[in-house]
This record gives structure tokens, sequence and C-alpha cells, in this order.
């Protein structure tokens, strides 16, 4: 359970696809998330993007924008948009070059993530 005293409360989450295992790294902050995603004991920092529910459309409008990395659809933005729609926060998400992206590892991660939201708002 978060604590009052301090501003940040982490959490690991972890999912095996075909025989990988992946870690979803979550730092929670006062006003924000931070969620890191990389295969595990192979993970590096390749980019960062950023997402937040956008004050002048409340209703369902998000901005985003990749602060590192490839601008070329890489993920980490569009999946940072999700999350921060479901959180209405601010959410920065690096999505490692180890995690591909493909039809079966993409979808099984996002479904966790999302699971895991629901099962554990309070660490988000």
């Amino acid at each position: 359970m978060p604590s009052s005293t301090t501003n940040f409360l982490s959490h690991l989450a972890q999912v095996e696809v075909c025989d990988v295992q992946y870690n979803i790294r979550v730092l929670k902050m006062k006003d924000s998330v931070f969620i890191y995603i990389g295969e595990d004991k192979a993970e590096t920092f390749d980019e960062l993007a950023i997402a937040m529910p956008d004050a002048n459309d409340a209703s369902s409008g998000v901005l985003g924008s990749t602060i590192i990395g490839p601008r070329d659809g890489s993920g980490s933005q569009e999946l940072a948009q999700l999350i921060a729609r479901k959180l209405k926060k601010p959410v920065y998400l690096s999505l490692s070059s180890t995690v591909p992206n493909d039809r079966i590892v993409r979808p099984s991660i996002e479904k966790k993530i999302f699971e895991d939201i629901k099962n554990n708002i309070e660490c988000f």
C-alpha cells in the first residue's frame, strides 16, 4: 500500500511470452507514472515517450511525443497514450528494443499491463 509520506512507489510485474520473460517496471510518482518494459536480463533504455491527457479535451484527447529514440512507430508513444487515457494522468514509457514489435509479444505485454492496472491500481 502506498505511503502518504513518500512521493514514489515502485512495482514490478512480469509476463512470459514464447518462453521469454519480460519485466514491466512501474514507478508511480505524485501526479504521473513511469513504465519501463524490457526483456529480463537484457534491459536497455533505448527510448522514452510521454503521453498526457489533453486539458482542452478531457473526454478522450491524449497528447503524446517521443522524447528519446526513433520516431518511426516503435510503439512507446502509442502505448503511453493508451495508458494515459486509462489512468487520466501523464505517462512516461520506455519500451526496450529487446521487445519485438509483433502480433504475439506486444499484445501479451499490453494485456498484462492493463490487467495489472485493474488489479493493482494503487501502483499506478
